[in-house]
């Protein structure tokens, strides 16, 4: 049933140290040297474990970084080290399936059934079974199948109940049916409501439900039963709470944050992944390559710590100095990049989905639109502020997307209508009839890429005949220059941009056409119809993105760039020390 794959051969713990290599060349002299021995040897050195340290921002609050709580760049850093699931995002945040743990397989289109199969000898770091069961509770965690909350305005709750209190809301299009379990063929299958872009990003895998049971003083048993018995949430009709589900969702919910000014118990970290907790300490979480693991993601190293950091300057400071041999840094300039170098440093810079686009109010007229989006030399504003750190940046070209995506956003690119990156001034004229105008644009003039953007705006629109003028408190803004975090789907980012105002004249039907595409064709074909849509109707300009950095100390292999803000570098378990 598992097709070989817990044959792969991983790599050999018991690797010969140093001590039997001499040992064995010792032998051979004796030999070779008939009737004479040589002279004593001096004791061998042990080897020091292979081990690297990650920089991070922030402080560890919590070993569930999903939940409401939870949510912050360093819990999201640990979990990305500790929790391993069917699947992960690369450095250009492309699906890439764990093929080590098990697989997810598209059955059937309409109506869209999904199956999540796990392999039989995967566990825990404390040597529970990873099993049909855990995925079970992560649907009923994501899901939010059982909830029946009424919120007001304001989002608060104002009658029945909602069980897990995640990050991330549910997502509306990604209603399904109670899994059903074929344990025989370690399998759940999941059946959705309409089909759904985003099938194959429901990893599941969540909290041990073994550990969640124990803590809510509960059985595996009842919990699992009550997953698979408790009737769907109906808002308008909500029940009594189930004592059983409620009281695992309050662990889910807090039961994994860590207290301030407390230090966990490591045997009380339970991780899926190649690691597991074997110190922590107010600054540094230090964790142990676990001989249980049986996975495709076995690390090179044989520890690795995760330092923490109170902020980015400190975080630059002990890269600087080489207490820390890998660190996202996120955006720097061109001082930071040329101290970093001279440092003898790895460094590599790339987009990030921080995108900055100008985009039009639904009042402003259509020809101070057009004519504004033609006044641009969007090459020479990529040039000016990005040019120095990132020479070979371009222009952006998407509403959804950018090149942190890779090869995604090249293919979106072409042929979903964006416009020239140039100025077009005598077209930017003919579109206002050779009449003045005034655009009023509100931006963030703390931010200083905001700040430099907009001055250039005000130059480049001036020879069109443009006023550009910022936005003043009793204004309504003609446009507003807004930073937006993309998503790392089609999918979600339309969604988002669409939420946000963006739209054109069929943008929404466009967007739900979409959703129920399963083929990532289908879903790239309709997205530059979105494209498309909002760059006919004038919607806005997209512009550039922030930049992001990764840095790796000298000699340190296998570190490879992410766009994804704050993010642990991908593929940790190939990195490697320095050779010495």
């Amino acid at each position: 049933m598992h097709h070989g794959l817990n044959d792969v051969p991983r790599p050999n713990r018991r690797r010969r140290g140093v001590g039997g290599l001499l040992a064995m060349a010792a032998a051979a002299a004796v030999v070779l040297a008939g009737c004479s021995a040589p002279e004593t040897s001096p004791a061998p050195r042990e080897e020091e474990p292979t081990t690297l340290t990650l920089g991070v921002v922030g402080s560890l609050t919590s070993f569930n970084a999903a939940s409401a709580t939870g949510d912050t760049d360093a819990n999201r850093a640990v979990a990305a080290l500790l929790d391993e699931k069917l699947g992960s995002l690369d450095g250009n945040l492309q699906v890439v399936p764990n093929d080590g743990l098990g697989r997810i397989t598209r059955v059937q289109g309409d109506p869209l059934k999904v199956s999540y199969e796990l392999f039989s000898d995967r566990v825990w770091s404390d040597g529970t079974e990873v099993s049909l069961d855990d995925l079970l509770f992560g649907w009923a965690v994501s899901s939010h199948y059982f909830d029946d909350a009424t919120y007001d305005a304001s989002g608060q709750l104002v009658s029945g109940t909602r069980y897990f209190d995640t990050a991330a809301p549910a997502d509306p299009n990604a209603a399904t049916t109670r899994p059903s379990l074929d344990r025989a063929n370690d399998t759940l299958t999941l059946t959705y409501a309409q089909p759904f872009a985003d099938w194959n990003r429901q990893w599941l895998l969540d909290r041990p439900i073994h550990v969640v049971a124990q803590r809510a003083g509960v059985s595996v048993k009842d919990l699992v039963t009550a997953i698979m018995t408790t009737p769907a949430g109906d808002p308008a009709a909500p029940r009594e709470p189930n004592p059983v589900l409620a009281a695992a969702a309050k662990v889910w919910n807090t039961g994994f944050d860590v207290a301030p000014g407390t230090t966990p118990d490591p045997a009380g970290v339970v991780s899926s992944g190649p690691w597991k907790v074997s110190a922590i300490t107010d600054d540094t979480l230090e964790l142990a390559r676990r001989d249980s693991y049986q996975g495709g993601h076995f690390p090179g190293l044989e520890s690795l710590k995760v330092r923490f950091f109170a902020d980015r300057s400190a975080q630059l400071s002990a890269v600087e100095a080489g207490v820390v041999d890998v660190a996202n840094v996120g955006d720097i300039d061109a001082t930071e990049l040329k101290t970093l170098t001279d440092a003898g440093l790895q460094v590599s810079t790339g987009p990030t989905t921080q995108t900055l686009q100008l985009r039009f109010a639904d009042g402003t007229a259509s020809a101070l639109r057009q004519a504004t989006t033609l006044s641009l030399d969007r090459s020479a504003l990529v040039k000016d502020v990005l040019g120095d750190v990132r020479p070979d940046a371009q222009p952006l070209q998407s509403f959804l997307s950018s090149p942190a995506t890779g090869q995604l956003y090249n293919d979106l690119v072409s042929g979903n209508g964006a416009p020239g990156t140039g100025s077009d001034v005598d077209g930017a004229r003919s579109a206002l009839d050779d009449r003045a105008a005034v655009l009023r644009v509100a931006y963030d003039s703390t931010d200083e890429v905001s700040s430099t953007v907009f001055a250039r705006l005000v130059t480049m629109a001036a020879k069109a005949g443009i006023a550009v003028r910022a936005a003043t408190a009793d204004d309504v803004p003609d446009a507003t220059l807004a930073w937006v975090g993309e998503d790392e789907s089609l999918y979600r980012s339309a969604r988002d941009r669409i939420a946000e105002g963006v739209d054109g004249e069929n943008t929404e039907e466009l967007f739900d056409e979409l959703t129920v595409h399963t083929d990532p064709v289908d879903v790239l074909s309709e997205a530059k119809e979105i494209d498309r849509s909002l760059f006919t109707a004038y919607a806005g300009v997209p512009l550039l993105e922030r930049t992001g950095a990764v840095v790796a100390a000298a000699g340190v292999g296998g570190v490879t760039y992410t766009s994804e803000p704050n993010g642990v570098p991908p593929s940790f378990w190939i990195w490697s020390p320095p050779q010495s």
